[in-house]
């Protein structure tokens, strides 16, 4: 569900990092509301699961949902105020956490607690790589997004085919893609937080900013889940 962009090539040393800073703090302000909503709702689930087993019956709604959110918050971010933007972007986040609440009947808390502190440590370290690095990422765009494109060809062929080995290579490679796009995104965040100088339009670039790198550490972490989630 990672949403690339194709930016024009820059140099990180041309970035002010008080320019920067501002931006990504709005951008990771709207990721941590994303990360509590979506942990809150998934929570809800163990007192009231109903909805989330609504999501289980009704998986192809739910996807088409998730989908449908995404686009009009890409297609349609110019016809919305900064905070109707991150409205959507706070119901995508709890529709994923109805997503997310089976997962607490099906693995272990400390499996899920351990999985998620090792996200949140690739995530951290990434994107502060993605930060500092005075390489330019820009790059990388195209070959990403290509495996991106090949995860989920392999994805559906392997629903029909049911390999075991085949599910752990493609988790593999999808920890190590959905890493590096952390770091992808947090430099063309970067970017994109120093040559955008109306407010509006950068406050609606920290919410659609948030929804990526939202996205990348949701990856992560179902990719992870896999090698280490204990189930119940």
């Amino acid at each position: 569900m990672e949403q690339p962009y194709t930016p024009q090539p820059f140099s990180a040393q041309e970035v002010t990092p008080a320019m920067a800073s501002a931006f990504l703090n709005k951008v990771y302000l709207w990721m941590a509301a994303c990360l509590m909503t979506t942990a809150g709702v998934a929570a809800y689930t163990t007192v009231n699961p109903e909805p989330a087993f609504w999501t289980i019956e009704h998986p192809w709604l739910s996807f088409l949902g998730c989908i449908g959110i995404v686009l009009v918050m890409q297609f349609g971010a110019r016809a919305f105020t900064p905070m109707a933007l991150g409205g959507l972007l706070l119901a995508f986040a709890g529709l994923q956490g109805l997503i997310f609440g089976p997962l607490l009947y099906v693995f272990t808390q400390e499996s899920l607690g351990l999985t998620f502190a090792v996200t949140a440590g690739m995530f951290g370290a990434m994107s502060v790589y993605g930060y500092v690095s005075k390489r330019d990422l820009s790059t990388w765009g195209r070959g990403l997004f290509m495996a991106l494109i090949g995860l989920i060809i392999a994805g559906i062929a392997n629903a029909f085919w049911g390999n075991g080995t085949a599910d752990l290579i493609m988790s593999a490679v999808g920890v190590v893609v959905f890493a590096l796009f952390t770091a992808y995104d947090t430099q063309m965040l970067l970017r994109q937080g120093l040559y955008e100088a109306d407010e509006v339009t950068r406050s609606k670039g920290a919410v659609l900013g948030a929804l990526q790198l939202y996205l990348d550490f949701i990856n992560l972490f179902l990719y992870l889940l896999r090698f280490l989630g204990n189930r119940d």
